[in-house]
This record gives C-alpha cells, structure tokens and sequence, in this order.
C-alpha cells in the first residue's frame, strides 16, 4: 500500500476513530510525493507502506481497526471501524492493496504510544498542484458509535479529542 493509495482512499470511509502515533518519522524517511496534511495530527498517514487488518471481540461485539505501518515496521497510527464506517469503502481500502503473509520486516514493531484519539471523517482536495489531506468532525455519529469510540479511547488512556481541540 502506498501513502498515496491510503489517502486516496480514506475520505471514502467517512467516520473512523483515528489513533496517530507519538513516534516521529527517522529524518530519511519519504513522504509521499505531493501530499501534505493541514494537521500535523494527519502527519503519520504520509508514511503509511503497510496496512494491517487486526479484530477483536467485546462484551459489546467485534471491532476491526487497521493499523497503519512504516517502512520501518513501526505502527504510525490506527483507524478503528465505527458503526458509522462506510463499510463497503473500508472493504475496499483494504482489497486495493497487495495482500501479503508479513510485510518485509518481519513483524510490526510494539509498543505503539498513542498521542490523542478522535473521531473524524478525511477530507481531500487539490490546492497548486499539491493534495491536501484534512480532517473534520462528522456532521453526524450514532450513539453506538460514539460509544465505541469513547470505549477504545478509554481502553488507550486517552481522553476522545475533537479534531482541532
């Protein structure tokens, strides 16, 4: 998966739970190529190489995340599926890529220190030749889930942030 195909893909998803790491990029690292974010909360998408599909089961029924990987193995940040989700669109974002047994470093890197949790749906749009990835608060979230996400925030120590607060 390329940064480029991950954010492409992410404002089709409309509202996710979205868990960025506090780890900051090795100084060599690539971006991708004529992207860039309005938020540096967004920053750890740019370095996206791998997706990994992960499941668990609560009191309260399944939750799906995937965790976004670097090309050092390290998880850069986590989007959890909501009952919000756009379902079809998170199928989709996971089948655009090349399917793999285990990335090319063998395994994902832990511990992961989350830096902040928040709900928000990704936007993107095209200023001077480059592409903007920004983040916005849904205009709408179930009960449900804004339950789930208050559970996994909770479940991380982190209190669930509004983007932009």
């Amino acid at each position: 998966m390329t940064p480029e195909s991950l954010l492409a893909y992410l404002p089709l998803l409309g509202s996710v739970l979205y868990l960025p790491s506090r780890a900051k990029p090795a100084p060599a690292q690539m971006l991708a190529p004529g992207w860039l974010v309005e938020r540096a909360e967004l920053e750890p998408l740019l370095h996206t190489c791998w997706l990994v599909a992960a499941s668990d089961v609560h009191a309260d029924g399944p939750r799906e995340w995937i965790e976004c990987v670097d090309a050092q193995g390290r998880l850069r940040a986590r989007l959890h599926l909501l009952p919000d989700t756009d379902y079809l669109a998170w199928d989709a974002l996971l089948a655009s890529g090349d399917p793999l047994t285990a990335p090319a470093h063998r395994r994902v890197q832990h511990p992961f220190r989350l830096a902040s949790a928040s709900v928000m749906a990704f936007q993107h749009r095209r200023l001077a030749g480059l592409n903007i990835v920004s983040a916005v608060m849904p205009p709408q979230l179930s009960s449900l889930g804004k339950g789930i996400a208050c559970e996994v925030a909770r479940a991380e120590a982190l209190p669930l942030e509004q983007p932009g607060g």
